[in-house]
């Protein structure tokens, strides 16, 4: 069985890196010696993570307190965090507190500016799992440096004095509330005292009326005793206006039963009521009458009995006229005092009307104070609320904390970037690609096709040979004519030198049988014959 051969190529660019191995092998060892240095000198990075939960600073319900009420809130109090994280201050209190690493130089003050800037290049702070902010409660606070322990200080350092900042930064918030509410507070009392003075001078002016005028302003109170008064009062006046027509009436009818005793038997009952003795003297008449009337059915009208009945009742009709002249003079009598009595009534009444209207006048005025008082007792109210809130917020922003640590900072249990034997190996095989490269770039291997990327600029030396592509003949055979190299504008070919020698042509060796040389080319007679 005969053995497996590398291609002419291949075997060609082994000879080539056999024969230069001075040029990639110290390209190589340089690189390895390089990566070597850089993995040995090289400071390890350890980062250190400390998650946290970030809780709201607003005392809300106990079914949320702590909770934030929308993801825009959560997101504005992460970028809070992440700001305050990289506060100078916060890192060089964090730095302090730690104290400088056992490398540094102890070279001015501790820390720097320099020393500040470095770490702040070190601490990041992000969601978990690649999230966005506003999605997750829950934070990283993750610091790297040269040594792991130290990683782990300076990221339990730096989540104590955010924490610390953070409640500064409330207490500071918590100040200026607090004193912008106190001066709301002071006008909201200024305002109130105002107010009541004006509402309290108002009252007095009203003095006794003020039940009435409260009653007025509020439209769900009814009726006040004024206007209750009022009513009654004007009851009475049409009471008395009512009895004074009838009494008028009834002197109407007593006047004209003067005239004509006879017609005080059409008088109403009403009338003889009031008038017992009227009464009893329209019923003599009327029993006068009929005894005169039966006596005369009987009797002719000279008879004693006959003239002694009509003389009777001649005398009742006497009597009659005399009590009504009693009884219209008791009836005049009784219209001027209920003239009178309606006049004083009346006179109530006025005095009454005069009232109302007078605290109708004022009642805007006094609805208006009132509502001024009402609000600046709310306003007031509202400030206290406030103020008390603030108060709370500024003694549990001084115990309580904005931020949960979950469990203690954790690290890799390697450091960061790849290992020193990763480093060196990668170091070697860079050599080892770098040299390789020169050494085709610029030491192409015998017998090769193309020219050398150095002669494009710098033109073909006299000691170069030339094997035309595709160019093979027999032996025997003359080589084919070269065309002249190109002329530039001086004379001189472009691509070499005017001094260079074109050496003849070589050809491969060709297969008889075949017609074809060693790469399976045809050669210039088989060419011509086809």
């Amino acid at each position: 069985m005969s053995q497996l051969q590398l291609p002419r190529q291949a075997q060609q660019y082994i000879q080539l890196l056999r024969a230069q191995w001075k040029l990639w092998v110290p390209v190589a060892v340089g690189c390895f010696l390089l990566a070597a240095t850089y993995a040995l000198i090289k400071p390890d990075e350890w980062k250190a993570t400390q998650s946290v939960v970030l809780r709201d600073e607003a005392a809300g319900q106990l079914s949320g307190q702590g909770r934030f009420d929308s993801n825009d809130t959560l997101k504005a109090a992460q970028e809070m965090v992440v700001e305050v994280a990289r506060n100078q201050a916060v890192l060089e209190a964090t730095l302090q507190k730690v104290g400088p690493a056992p490398n540094h130089s102890s070279h001015g003050t501790w820390p720097s500016l320099s020393d500040i800037e470095s770490l702040r290049k070190n601490v990041s702070v992000s969601p978990p799992n690649g999230a966005e902010f506003g999605t997750t409660e829950v934070l990283h606070l993750s610091v790297v440096s040269d040594n792991r322990e130290r990683a782990i200080q300076l990221t339990s350092a730096l989540c104590t004095e955010l924490d610390r900042a953070l409640k500064d930064i409330r207490n500071r918030r918590a100040d200026s509330v607090i004193d912008e509410l106190k001066d709301a507070e002071k006008l909201a009392q200024q305002e109130l005292d105002k107010s009541t003075l004006a509402l309290k001078a108002q009252e007095t002016q009203v003095g006794s009326d003020l039940g009435e005028l409260r009653s007025l302003n509020d439209a769900t109170s009814g009726d006040g005793n004024l206007r209750n008064s009022w009513n009654q009062i004007k009851q009475q006046i049409r009471d008395g206006e009512s009895d004074l027509a009838k009494l008028q009436e009834q002197l109407k009818i007593l006047q004209e039963a003067q005239s004509d005793p006879e017609q005080l038997i059409a008088t109403p009952n009403a009338l003889l009521e009031s008038q017992p003795a009227l009464r009893r003297l329209k019923d003599g008449l009327v029993d006068a009458q009929l005894r005169t009337s039966q006596l005369m059915g009987k009797m002719s009208k000279d008879h004693p009995q006959v003239q002694s009945a009509m003389a009777s009742e001649e005398e009742v009709r006497n009597k009659l006229r005399d009590e009504l002249s009693i009884a219209v003079r008791g009836v005049q009598a009784d219209i001027k005092l209920q003239q009178t009595q309606i006049k004083s009534i009346s006179s109530q009444e006025e005095d009454v009307r005069k009232r109302l209207d007078a605290l109708a006048s004022i009642r805007a005025t006094y609805a208006n104070l009132v509502a001024d008082v009402e609000k600046c007792s709310q306003v007031l109210r509202a400030a206290h609320e406030q103020l008390a809130d603030a108060k709370a917020n500024k003694l549990a922003s001084e115990t309580s904390s904005l931020i949960t640590r979950i469990d203690l900072p954790t690290t890799g249990e390697n450091p960061l970037g790849p290992g020193k034997t990763v480093i060196a190996g990668t170091g070697l095989l860079g050599g080892l690609a770098l040299g390789i490269g020169l050494v085709v770039l610029l030491a192409p291997p015998e017998n090769g096709q193309g020219r050398r990327w150095t002669d494009r600029l710098w033109g073909r030396r006299s000691t170069d040979t030339t094997t035309p592509a595709g160019g093979d003949r027999r032996a025997g055979s003359a080589p084919p004519q070269q065309a002249p190299p190109a002329q530039n504008a001086n004379g001189a070919s472009r691509g070499r030198r005017a001094t260079d020698q074109v050496p003849q042509a070589t050809y491969p060796e060709i297969d008889r049988r075949s017609g074809l040389d060693r790469r399976g080319v045809p050669t210039p007679d088989d060419r011509r014959a086809k």
